[in-house]
């Protein structure tokens, strides 16, 4: 059985702190939960980006969905 994992990223300006919800963060705390949840064993990780206006255009949006994957390929 594989476990595929479901996340709505919400990104903030600044680190949220340490009692943080996992995917609520900056871009590299959200690469560092994407880690961890290989890490907790997740086949796949379904990353979603479109349910937050912290993007302000298309181009921001998939600039990002691409830094996500080049600093995830790895895994």
């Amino acid at each position: 059985m594989e476990m595929i994992a479901v996340e709505n990223v919400t990104f903030t300006d600044r680190p949220a702190g340490p009692d943080r919800m996992a995917f609520v963060d900056t871009l590299s705390q959200a690469i560092d939960d994407i880690h961890m949840a290989a890490q907790a064993g997740a086949n796949e990780l379904i990353v979603d980006l479109n349910l937050q206006d912290w993007f302000t255009s298309t181009p921001q949006l998939l600039e990002t969905a691409v830094k996500i994957r080049e600093r995830t390929s790895a895994l």
